[in-house]
């Protein structure tokens, strides 16, 4: 049962034997990375994730495995669906504030290892059945060791400035992402318009910084969101590190450690759409049912494969 789709690779839940429970299962296509030549990347997506098993917000790798035409990594969570999957309407602020909490918790810890994400999108960020944030697609982080990278990737409506302008990038680029992603979950439309519906208006906006706030959002979120999508990356809020963006007055209340931890409740309008995804998703389980996948040690991998 497929949840979620990339490039080359899909995430579904699967029965694997000893366990009692369903677990996600995220496979790349082995056809599909080569035509885009991607083994180096997916190589190193999977081993980010396996060094980040510890993470709150990054579920445990239980095993990898492989076959003639798949490589998989079984994951020890059960998700339920993107975040944009509950974006139907706009979340509350509360809802809101819930989830941007728990992506500061997760760019906190990523930007300490000197990792940069690159994927703060709702189209990117999975959600379990609890309603909690979970990290699974690593396509466009990066070990930063100081250096600026240049490479122009993410999700095209996230961008920052200094991406689009080709200037070469670092952290800052994660912060002004968020403030994207606060800005859709509170109105589900993009701040700077969507590439979807023209390709060089949200160019020009995102390069000025041409920003335009809803009457509906409060103050203190108006001021975050202005904060984070700085044109000048050195004055962005969040640049300093993640206790800036902890500190401001729309994250008063946040309790930082339950957040960190896991163990915070989500809000209730967030488990109501939470629920009614699951209700859908079990309909279509029902319907057609997953196939129990082998002992990830009985599987063969093809030659060019072996370390994985």
């Amino acid at each position: 049962m497929c949840i979620y789709a990339a490039d080359c690779s899909e995430i579904g839940l699967v029965q694997v034997r000893g366990y009692d429970k369903m677990r996600t299962l995220k496979r790349f296509y082995i056809k599909r990375v080569q035509d885009l030549h991607k083994e180096v990347q997916v190589f190193e997506e999977k081993d980010l994730m396996k060094s980040l098993s510890k993470s709150t917000c990054v579920p445990e790798v239980l095993s990898t495995c492989a076959d003639q035409s798949y490589l998989g990594i079984l994951l020890n969570c059960c998700l339920c669906c993107s975040l944009a999957s509950i974006l139907h309407t706009p979340l509350n602020e509360t809802s809101a504030r819930f989830f941007a909490a728990s992506v500061v918790v997760a760019l906190e810890e990523l930007h300490q290892k000197s990792i940069i994400y690159r994927g703060v999108s709702a189209d990117i960020l999975m959600l379990d059945r609890s309603g909690h944030l979970q990290l699974v697609d690593f396509r466009f982080a990066k070990k930063l060791e100081g250096q600026r990278t240049y490479t122009i990737c993410g999700i095209a409506d996230s961008l920052a400035p200094e991406i689009v302008l080709g200037r070469g990038h670092g952290f800052p680029a994660d912060w002004w992402a968020l403030g994207v992603l606060i800005y859709f979950m509170l109105q589900s439309d993009m701040p700077f318009g969507s590439w979807r519906e023209s390709e060089l208006e949200p160019i020009t906006k995102i390069a000025k910084g041409h920003l335009v706030m809803p009457v509906s959002f409060s103050a203190e979120v108006v001021d975050l969101i202005t904060k984070l999508l700085v044109v000048d990356e050195n004055a962005r809020l969040g640049t300093s590190g993640a206790e800036a963006v902890k500190k401001h007055p729309w994250f008063d209340g946040t309790d930082w450690e339950r957040i960190a931890s896991g163990t915070c409740a989500a809000p209730e309008e967030i488990t109501e759409r939470i629920n009614y995804c699951i209700e859908t998703l079990n309909e279509d389980l029902s319907a057609s049912p997953s196939v129990p996948i082998e002992d990830p040690d009985d599987l063969t991998a093809p030659e060019w494969i072996q370390d994985w």
